[in-house]
């Protein structure tokens, strides 16, 4: 199997196992991850559903490198292993600044608002990692369909993003203002 193969399935297992480690974690705090969506909710919903067939056509690609799928050059492959790894890095670093305040949605109780650690380089590292999983996706198989999953999930991820930040505009006024004078939405 090619290494970057390898590397693409490791970064999906090292995500899997954090995301599990976490959400055990806060299962035994009580903590529910599902929270109200940002938007409409079968946007919500297909978007969610959208990246996460592209990504599994990501991983398949990568276990099953010797059936007939679109070939790319060995750069190529190399790249878009490489932006996953920092993709993955990036949202799990991201969940675990995030900490109880983790959620699918807006949360339906109190929260913060986290302005340390990544959160201070970008207001949204979590995205930014999804983006650039999704990105390395469409380059590590571009086929037609998973680009258009792609793109379409990357779309409704923006706007959930715009969602949220009305919301955080609404829950901290002021605090929110002077984070989002000092530091950008994504890069």
């Amino acid at each position: 199997m090619p290494l970057p193969n390898l590397l693409v399935i490791f970064s999906f297992t090292v995500l899997g196992i954090a995301m599990f480690v976490l959400g055990a974690r806060y299962r035994g705090q009580g903590i529910h991850f599902w929270g109200k969506p940002t938007i409409r909710s079968i946007y919500f919903i297909t978007g969610k559903v959208s990246l996460f067939c592209s990504w599994t056509l990501f991983l398949l690609k990568s276990i099953f490198a010797n059936w007939s799928w679109n070939p790319v050059p060995d750069g190529v492959a190399w790249f878009a292993a490489l932006l996953s790894s920092a993709g993955t890095t990036i949202m799990i670093i991201a969940f675990y600044n995030l900490g109880a305040s983790v959620r699918v949605g807006l949360p339906e109780t109190s929260t913060t608002l986290k302005s340390n650690g990544i959160y201070r380089l970008s207001r949204n590292p979590m995205y930014i990692g999804v983006f650039l999983v999704s990105l390395a996706s469409c380059l590590f198989f571009p086929n037609p369909f998973n680009i258009l999953l792609a793109a379409y999930g990357v779309f409704i991820h923006h706007r959930i993003v715009l969602g949220e930040e009305k919301f955080l505009n609404e829950q901290f006024g002021t605090a929110w203002q002077k984070y989002k004078e000092q530091v950008r939405r994504y890069v």
